[in-house]
């Protein structure tokens, strides 16, 4: 299969980005290359760039050895601000990361215009502590909107490698927009290709929606990633502490795929269940306690702001994010606040599935997501999260009686159709004028529209959803396997395209368009299986259907 890394128009924009990715230091440079099998030959990379002298002021009073061996990230840019994330960790899969029980650590943060830090724009300090397995999250305000920085931390004499960033447009303005999303991303089914791939491209914005890891064992699967040897016997289990789950996060961060994908492009992230378990709904102390433990490793390694820190077991992950006027980002929370699942899990039509009591976003988020919808008009209204939205029958034939999920939106009616009344309404007042679903979950790359009247699936549709394919959820890609999901595309006529590769989704967004190009890998059991595009798709301003591209 052809391999195509770019697409028309982007190429040239690409290898630039590539070009620029040279402060890279070669002992990451290695690693990273090592895992890519080769196949990171395209990137040029560079030793890394001399400190000023200020701010390397304190080196030579090292307490641990290197500690950004998770590397750095930044998430959630506004007009004028970003937050910027680390956490020190000399060894990433030692207790507490090689970090010293109890000591307080200042950890300096800088923000530049230029990869060599001559133009510093903001500085700053934040305190690591044990407490949050010292972790950092500057939240640096004041930036301009619509620009490109490098940021870099500074930590017991040693010096992150830098990173980019960028922060939103200005509100009522309408630059293009090339994001991308994915979900899913199991260590021990297959390697990370893909992630390293998203860092490959210059993008404004990473959706990550959920399943960032797998509370399941690490340990050998068929077909997956061969499990090296030595790794810590709590990764052997499945993950029901705070410190399995930070060790578990500590794996899946310090692997360089993982920390190229995060390195120059600022993320927003969702969580689904593998966080904390599958298809969970905490009802006892114990499982409050493990909910508890897996939010708070979660925020710990991701780069959220304050008010997504847990308490407890609760946290407030619904957010809402802009790109000028161009879309408004609603990132819904379908996990925490849903109403027990029906079951088994494929259930018939029935009163239950409708009782109007139930939820899946819980009362406030679901008014919170319908009254957003308007309330500062975008041309394009994108709701990233984490289950299956459009109506989708599961039954294995156009003849069967119609069966639905129990833990996706179809499990719950109700909400279903009051959010798609709400987009009905704001359409026709012409309020709203592109609805968009960004889905993960379901490890399979569906493109379905969304009808207007989820009785009558071939009714006009209000909207459409994209749902990503897993970046190794799914394994090595098997035929027959894919052609059993053309029987669910058959069964609903508003689905068109169904795919089980591994890979992820990147799309080029304007005023008048939507592209959307689907990434991915035949092989994940082997690291230097290249990605390459599998479907191109597209939507027009004002036209809710989908088009082949």
């Amino acid at each position: 299969m052809p391999i195509s890394r770019t697409e028309p128009g982007h190429a040239a924009r690409d290898a630039r980005f590539r070009r620029s990715l040279s402060s890279l230091a070669a002992h990451d440079r290695r690693r990273f290359l090592l895992a890519m099998g080769g196949g990171a030959a395209g990137l040029a990379f560079a030793l890394q760039l001399p400190a000023t002298a200020a701010f390397a002021a304190d080196r030579g009073r090292a307490a641990f050895d290197y500690p950004f061996r998770m590397g750095v990230a930044s998430g959630d840019p506004t007009t004028d601000s970003v937050v910027l994330w680390t956490r020190l960790a000399p060894e990433p899969l030692a207790p507490l990361a090689g970090m010293v029980p109890g000591l307080a650590v200042e950890v300096k943060w800088q923000v530049a215009t230029d990869e060599g830090f001559r133009r510093v724009v903001a500085s700053g300090s934040e305190e690591a502590v044990a407490e949050y397995a010292y972790s950092v999250h500057a939240d640096v305000r004041g930036l301009r909107p619509g620009t490109a920085y490098w940021y870099r931390f500074s930590a017991g004499g040693h010096l992150s490698e830098p990173a980019r960033t960028r922060t939103a447009p200005a509100a009522g303005t309408m630059p293009a927009m090339r994001y991308a999303f994915a979900s899913c991303m199991n260590y021990r089914a297959g390697y990370f290709q893909t992630m390293a791939d998203i860092g490959a491209h210059e993008l404004d914005m990473v959706f990550f929606l959920g399943d960032y890891l797998y509370e399941y064992p690490v340990q050998q699967i068929n077909p997956g990633r061969q499990i090296p040897a030595g790794l810590p016997a709590e990764l052997a289990v499945e993950t029901t502490t705070l410190d399995q789950y930070r060790l578990r996060y500590a794996l899946y961060n310090s692997q360089p795929e993982v920390i190229a994908a995060h390195r120059h492009v600022p993320w927003a992230v969702m969580w689904d269940d593998h966080e904390v378990w599958d298809d969970y709904q905490a009802t006892t102390e114990a499982q409050l306690l493990r909910q508890a433990a897996a939010y708070r490793a979660f925020w710990e390694h991701m780069p959220l702001r304050l008010p997504q820190r847990p308490s407890g077991p609760d946290a407030r992950l619904y957010r809402r994010l802009r790109w000028g006027g161009l879309a408004q980002f609603d990132m819904a929370d379908a996990r925490q606040y849903r109403s027990a699942a029906l079951t088994p899990n494929t259930i018939p039509d029935s009163p239950a599935r409708r009782d109007p009591a139930r939820s899946i976003l819980g009362d406030a988020q679901e008014r919170w997501l319908r009254d957003g919808l308007t309330a500062t008009p975008a041309r394009w209204n994108i709701v990233p999260q984490g289950v299956l939205m459009a109506l989708t029958n599961t039954a294995s034939s156009t003849t069967a009686a119609p069966t639905y999920s129990a833990h996706n939106w179809d499990g719950y009616r109700a909400s279903q159709q009051r959010l798609f009344d709400a987009v009905r309404a704001a359409r026709t007042g012409g309020d709203l004028k592109n609805f968009v679903v960004l889905t993960g979950d379901v490890h399979c790359g569906y493109v379905s529209e969304l009808p207007s009247d989820l009785d009558v699936p071939e009714s006009a549709p209000l909207g459409v959803e994209f749902t990503s394919l897993s970046i190794t959820s799914a394994q090595d890609f098997n035929p027959a396997a894919n052609e059993a999901r053309q029987v669910r595309r058959r069964v609903n006529p508003q689905m068109k395209w169904a795919d089980l590769h591994c890979g992820y989704v990147i799309t080029d967004l304007t005023a008048d368009r939507m592209k959307v190009y689907y990434k991915g890998v035949d092989k994940v059991t082997s690291p230097d299986d290249p990605v390459y595009t599998l479907k191109k798709f597209a939507v027009e301003n004002g036209d809710p259907h989908i088009h082949s591209a």
